[in-house]
């Protein structure tokens, strides 16, 4: 209940539920001491989807496996098991050449947005969906690394004579806990190309089994030291050109920030890159790998492969100008987003919330139902919860009537 980000998890008559906005970080599975949450991810039946379908390696992958190992021979064992095997990290440097084309296009607007906001972590995007709307259209309309990949695997194969009528089954392995979510309810797609999502942690073992069991490899990794970069906080930006761009990890200081965006006071930055994970993707809750140690193998590999881009640039500056990098709409607000309330109702419903917080004891033990004091001020201010579930208050009252 207390480390949830977003105060969303109640507890009511013993049991934990949400009543709160989720934004799918996974911090509540990733702290719970009982294992009582779990992810719903394509990978809890790994088995079933068998060997045949398409998947799509985050660079986070080639943290997981000690440094000895290469992410080209992590590919392998992936393509061993399942058939086919895509390198994200491609298609992040192609997203960022895609981005510094945009950006150098928003320079010489004269009501160009600034700053930019990076549309790659889901979490934020759901941050910025139900808590501040009004900058949804700072988002940054390039479809990010996993559609680009989805997107340029499905073509491809139409290109290689793959029967249009069959299905062909695209996965994302990844880190993140938010990313089933995105890919059946997308912001800004009609339909997501992509079928589901695998957790690292799900497959590791079975990739594990798989490494070094060829003598030859085919060549599947792609990418430079920038693709791979993209696992840590600040790789993405690291892979656009000369610009004033900003990295923020962790949900708490990426709303701290979003709300200094919201005021206009951050209008010297171009572009902001956040992630929810602190130290970026590395940390997120479908890893096996410590985030620091995670860390230390990407830096090192992205000095080992440089900070180039292994792309032909000619080829991306076209597909972008015939706009296939684009996104379908803008960012919108999902269903469940409240309502905006009218000034006077805001203000009237803020002043109940002042009175009732005035009258708690600010312990924060939790015994309420609800995280903190302020939240459950909050509840009961809007009808959720009831100043008698405060046992401090309770026991006050007792004991003045006695």
């Amino acid at each position: 209940m207390k480390a949830c980000p977003m105060k969303a998890i109640r507890v009511r008559d013993g049991k934990a539920r949400i009543e709160g906005v989720c934004i799918d970080c996974g911090e509540c599975y990733r702290v719970c001491p009982r294992g009582a949450v779990s992810v719903f991810t394509a990978g809890r039946d790994v088995s079933r989807l068998g060997y045949g379908i398409t998947v799509i390696a985050s660079p986070v992958m080639y943290a997981q496996f000690g440094e000895a190992t290469t992410p080209n021979e992590i590919l392998a064992a992936v393509e061993r098991i399942f058939g086919c095997v895509y390198d994200q990290a491609y298609a992040c440097e192609m997203f960022n050449l895609a981005t510094e084309f945009y950006l150098r296009e928003n320079r010489v607007k004269k009501d160009a947005l600034r700053p930019l906001i990076s549309p790659f972590c889901p979490v934020v995007n759901r941050i910025i969906a139900y808590r501040f709307p009004s900058l949804l259209k700072h988002l940054l309309p390039i479809n990010t690394p996993r559609e680009i990949a989805a997107k340029d695997i499905r073509e491809r194969a139409l290109r290689e004579g793959f029967p249009p009528g069959e299905p062909l089954r695209v996965y994302q392995i990844t880190s993140c806990s938010a990313n089933m979510k995105c890919i059946r309810e997308p912001l800004f797609l009609k339909k997501s190309n992509l079928d589901g999502a695998l957790g690292i942690s799900e497959i590791y073992e079975m990739v594990k089994g798989q490494l070094h069991n060829s003598d030859e490899e085919p060549l599947l990794f792609r990418s430079g030291g920038v693709g791979i970069g993209w696992g840590i906080c600040g790789g993405e930006i690291a892979g656009l050109g000369e610009g004033n761009y900003i990295a923020v990890s962790g949900v708490q200081e990426t709303i701290r920030y979003l709300e200094k965006i919201e005021m206009g006071l951050v209008r010297n930055i171009e572009y902001c890159e956040f992630r929810s994970c602190l130290e970026g993707c590395v940390a997120g809750p479908l890893t096996i790998t410590d985030r620091y140690e995670a860390k230390r193998i990407l830096q090192r590999q992205v000095s080992l492969f440089g900070q180039g881009k292994r792309l032909n640039a000619r080829r991306v500056k076209k597909a972008y100008d015939e706009g296939w990098f684009f996104t379908e709409k803008r960012g919108e607000q999902p269903s469940g987003a409240a309502r905006p309330m009218s000034i006077s109702g805001a203000i009237e419903r803020q002043e109940g919330i002042e009175r009732i917080f005035r009258a708690l004891p600010e312990k924060e033990c939790g015994a309420c139902g609800s995280p903190d004091c302020r939240t459950f001020a909050e509840d009961v201010a809007d009808g959720r919860s009831d100043l008698e579930r405060c046992v401090f208050l309770k026991k006050r009252k007792e004991g003045q009537g006695e």
